[in-house]
């Protein structure tokens, strides 16, 4: 165990979260960190963190010890770990308009997840709140999620939810309202130009090691919410003046029924797009995901990563999920779309949202550490076949572009000062 890379670390961390006291993670909030962040288990690994969810029985747990954090398994030292500090431009938050139940009635993710989510939702009724905790329904204009990454999420409510054909993994929680559809409140697009300016400027002359994503769930229409992303890159120009040189500006998006809009959201300054097949096999994809996109072809999708590779000068890319289809058809899906130059971001299944009541019925579990780490080998062989690189973004839960070797720190400005003035006193 003592041997264990740091990247194996996280796999073995990822299917379990880990588990943490009420009174540690007030602690954590008082000294200033993002206590809803990813953990870093290293100076440049991020780890899921989960403070309730999938992480209730979880082996590791976290610790402060000789003034930092450390991760324990079953009581013994696994590996240290710390936070992002809280940016100041976190506290610049939007609440719904007209929420008709009282405010504390709203949806709050406390998880680890590849963004840092604080959805403004309703609960199922008043006994679901032993799943989620309660809060005033307030979502971060823009969150911080795993390698620096800036994500805006302009709706958090999905065309499939709301017509009763969730996909089944799915991690958006309960039940579609228009006020998960952040992006109709008319204060909204304002407060977001303002927020990103404020981030912007905090981070300062880093901005360029910092990448942005605009992700939400499928929305209604054939552009699948282009239009929406389109407006979010129009309101920080208007803003700003400009669009900042950051590391990338990512659209995560189901493919749009008119490739028009694929050139609309390059021509808007998205320079790369991410999207998730999420299911490879054509049977396995219509019953994971009893809808329009599990009954769209993998040609349909190929045709999108074809035509998006001639408009995006940064990554096209996908991603396939493990744990809800066999790993074989997964690796054939990995194999096809690095064929085609586009490389796979392969996540493990984690029951959030609707996963969690997927994962009671018994028909699917998160995948052992064992299997991820057979998994992203193969995948790594794959695409190192094909000359593919690792994905360039980040999905929290995901190790394969570590395995692969890429990694990247921090940020100073998003680091706390703690780990700053450690980091000083380590190298003295």
């Amino acid at each position: 165990m003592k041997n264990l890379s740091i990247v194996d670390k996280k796999i073995r961390i990822q299917g379990h979260g880990i588990r943490i006291t009420p009174e540690l993670k007030t602690r954590i909030a008082e000294e200033g960190y993002y206590p809803i962040a990813l953990t870093w288990l290293s100076d440049d690994v991020t780890g899921p963190f989960s403070f309730t969810g999938y992480g209730e029985t979880s082996p590791f747990e976290l610790h402060h010890v000789d003034g930092g954090y450390a991760v324990f398994e079953n009581g013994e030292f696994f590996t240290e770990a710390t936070f992002y500090k809280k940016p100041r431009f976190f506290d610049r938050q939007h609440t719904a308009k007209g929420l008709q139940r009282a405010p504390d009635n709203t949806v709050f993710i406390d998880e680890g997840m590849s963004g840092v989510i604080t959805p403004c939702g309703t609960a199922l009724n008043r006994e679901d709140s032993d799943l989620f905790k309660v809060t005033k329904g307030k979502f971060p204009y823009v969150t911080v999620a795993c390698y620096n990454g800036l994500v805006i999420w302009p709706a958090w409510g999905c065309l499939y939810t709301k017509n009763h054909t969730q996909c089944k993994f799915c991690c958006i929680p309960g039940e579609y309202n228009e006020h998960k559809l952040l992006h109709t409140d008319t204060d909204y697009w304002h407060n977001l130009g303002e927020t990103f300016a404020a981030a912007v400027e905090e981070i300062g002359p880093e901005i360029g090691q910092v990448s942005l994503t605009v992700d939400s769930g499928t929305l209604p229409g054939r552009d699948k919410g282009a239009r929406v992303y389109v407006q979010v890159l129009d309101t920080i120009k208007q803003r700003l003046g400009y669009l900042p040189d950051l590391l990338y500006r990512r659209a995560v998006i189901e493919p749009p029924l008119e490739f028009e809009w694929l050139q609309r959201l390059a021509d808007a300054g998205f320079t790369d797009i991410q999207m998730d097949a999420d299911v490879y096999d054509a049977a396995e994809r219509r019953h994971v995901m009893p809808n329009a996109k599990g009954h769209r072809s993998i040609d349909d999708y190929i045709r999108a990563f074809r035509k998006a590779k001639e408009i995006f000068p940064g990554e096209v890319a996908t991603q396939l999920i493990a744990g809800i289809q066999s790993d074989e058809n997964l690796l054939k899906g990995v194999e096809h779309f690095a064929s085609e130059g586009v490389p796979t971001l392969v996540t493990p299944f984690l029951p959030f949202g609707h996963g969690r009541a997927w994962r009671a019925t018994g028909e699917v579990d998160v995948p052992t550490p064992e299997r991820m780490k057979r998994i992203y080998g193969r995948c790594a062989e794959i695409l190192t076949k094909y000359n593919v690189p690792a994905p360039q973004f980040r999905g929290g839960v995901s190790s394969l572009a570590e395995t692969m070797g890429r990694r990247m720190r921090r940020v100073r400005a998003l680091t706390n000062e703690l780990d700053l003035q450690r980091d000083l006193v380590a190298a003295v």
